[in-house]
């Protein structure tokens, strides 16, 4: 079943465009992935690789980069958290929380992009849309 349930998701994945893919990886990564990198959160990712059977299918570099990086005490450095939430997001995409997050923003994303072509091809809606926001003071005017 695990299979099938791979294959399925590939196939959706390779259906995607690729700034779909990128965009909805993009939210995950803000959604999912912690803002401080310390020890602790190193190796936390790396038993979750182990557990989840991501380690071997990380790179050699990346799986040198975690166990290197596991000494600091914490990453002050950009470059680095940058190349460890990079390293991050491939172990959450393996895991089964990770992916159901990413097919969910992926799902969303097209739910929304079909409500706003409703919403465009509804005028009526759109001129009382639009009538609501002008009527309101200027301090409750807010776009979003």
């Amino acid at each position: 079943m695990a299979v099938v349930a791979a294959g399925l998701a590939e196939l959706a994945e390779k259906g995607l465009s690729e700034q779909v893919v990128e965009k909805a990886k993009e939210m995950l990564a803000r959604i999912i992935l912690p803002e401080t990198v310390t020890r602790r959160v190193i190796e936390k990712y790396m038993r979750k690789a182990m557990q989840a059977h991501a380690w071997y299918s990380l790179n050699r570099v990346d799986r040198a980069i975690l166990v290197l990086s596991r000494r600091l005490p914490r990453v002050k450095s950009p470059v680095l958290k940058s190349i460890l939430h990079k390293i991050f997001l491939k172990i959450e995409l393996c895991t089964i929380r990770g992916k159901a997050l990413f097919y969910g923003i992926i799902v969303s994303m097209q739910n929304v992009l079909n409500r706003l072509h409703e919403l465009l091809m509804d005028i009526p809606r759109l001129l009382t849309i639009g009538l609501f926001y002008l009527n309101n003071p200027l301090i409750y005017r807010i776009y979003g």
